[in-house]
């Protein structure tokens, strides 16, 4: 009985924080079709080791990327970590088969892509989106490996993922629906009690040094799996 009191108090305090949360799905396009592809292919640039290193699009301040597996989870947070990005492409990679296109709900820029790694000689195909304030400026990446059961649906009939029960981060992150994108760190410690992804991102958020480097080591032992 009182486990079932305290699941209905924190149902209705969920639905009284959703109901005055901004969520990403609210913005709609300041900018043309056009602006939002060539800003989700300048991050491309940003990780090509070949590409222009002065092609870089634009970040909100507290922008968020987030890898789902076998990736590492939270792999940025706030614009100042973007730059170390120039990290990775030390290590010889070219970004290929770009195909990036604009869509009139957030996330506004969806890409397909080829990451090829030349030493070794591998190539990995990856999903990405990319959220957007009404600055233009980019505040949450969310990417995928390309493979089946892998992606946010299972449903060839919906490539680009338009469709309802479809499993992404960014349009549940609360705050990102405001004209600069940023994150509500209250209603998401509310609303992680009741979701566990993001609780996830929730206490990455909070120690995301400590979670990175744990996520790495799995990653060098287990590998690409």
């Amino acid at each position: 009985m009182r486990l079932l009191s305290l699941t209905i108090v924190l149902l209705f305090l969920s639905l009284k924080i959703q109901a005055h949360v901004l969520y990403s799905t609210r913005l709609e396009p300041k900018f043309k079709p056009e602006f939002y592809i060539q800003e989700s292919l300048k991050y491309f640039d940003t990780i090509d080791s070949f590409a222009p290193r002065d092609s870089k699009p634009k970040y909100g301040k507290r922008v968020i990327r987030w890898e789902w597996l076998p990736w590492l989870y939270l792999t940025g947070y706030r614009r100042a970590s973007m730059k170390l990005d120039i990290v990775l492409t030390w290590y010889p990679t070219k970004v290929i088969n770009r195909d990036c296109r604009f869509f009139k709900v957030q996330p506004f820029g969806r890409c397909r892509v080829t990451f090829h790694y030349l030493k070794p000689d591998v190539l990995i195909d990856i999903y990405e989106e990319f959220t957007f304030n009404d600055q233009g400026e980019i505040t949450f990446i969310e990417a995928w490996t390309d493979e089946p059961h892998r992606l946010p649906k299972d449903d060839p009939s919906d490539p680009w993922f338009e469709g309802k029960n479809v499993k992404r981060l960014s349009t549940k992150v609360p705050g990102l629906g405001s004209w600069n994108g940023r994150l509500n760190r209250k209603a998401l410690r509310q609303l992680s009690r009741i979701d566990d992804e993001l609780m996830n991102l929730r206490k990455r958020l909070n120690l995301p040094i400590t979670f990175w480097v744990k996520e790495g080591v799995r990653f060098l032992i287990k590998g690409y799996e």
